[in-house]
């Protein structure tokens, strides 16, 4: 499982006090909703040089040269790919 924190005004509070298991109810209230999501997309990079690897789910923070490398004045290959983050 993983931990998201939900804020409440008081009111909500009250009525979620009220429910059992309210991370129970919550679960099966977001999967019950028909709304498409987006499908998340983890992105990849490993330098052929020296072998270093990054991943992020955000694609800016995946660099597309190896600094390390590019110090030691070698001419790094970094390859890059993505999966889908419900494969992982």
């Amino acid at each position: 499982m993983r931990h998201k924190m939900v804020s409440l005004c008081p009111t909500s509070y009250e009525k979620a006090q009220k429910i059992d298991n309210f991370s129970k109810w919550v679960r099966q209230k977001l999967l019950d909703d028909s709304t498409p999501t987006e499908e998340v997309f983890k992105h990849y990079a490993e330098c052929t040089s020296c072998g270093e690897t990054w991943g992020s789910y955000t694609a800016k923070r995946v660099p597309r040269d190896c600094v390390a490398c590019l110090k030691k004045g070698l001419d790094p290959v970094v390859k890059r790919w993505t999966e889908r983050a419900g494969d992982l």
